[in-house]
């Protein structure tokens, strides 16, 4: 499994982007083959960070890119004035 995460500093509207990432974003995501699950945290002081899971780094890459289009495309452009940093890693553990 690989996991992507998003950091995202300066968000203008922590609700108004989980709303749009649920809505644009999560669906789009879906129909990435390997595509898991993706979760957005309120990380406080107007940052939110996002975790992606796949089943393959190749899955996450094209997750990625998925993602990026979706963002310029809807009003998360604006809502997420800055570029996130971005962490893309292999699973070495897992605890359910």
């Amino acid at each position: 499994m690989y996991v992507t995460m998003r950091k995202y500093p300066g968000c203008k509207d922590v609700k108004e982007v989980n709303r749009v990432a649920m809505a644009e974003l999560l669906p789009v995501l879906r129909t990435v083959p390997g595509f898991r699950s993706y979760t957005i945290v309120d990380t406080g002081n107007g940052s939110i960070a996002s975790i992606g899971v796949f089943d393959s780094q190749a899955s996450a890459d094209a997750a990625n890119q998925r993602a990026r289009e979706v963002v310029a495309r809807t009003s998360m452009a604006t809502l997420l004035p800055n570029p996130p940093e971005i962490t893309v890693g292999e699973v070495l553990g897992d605890a359910k």
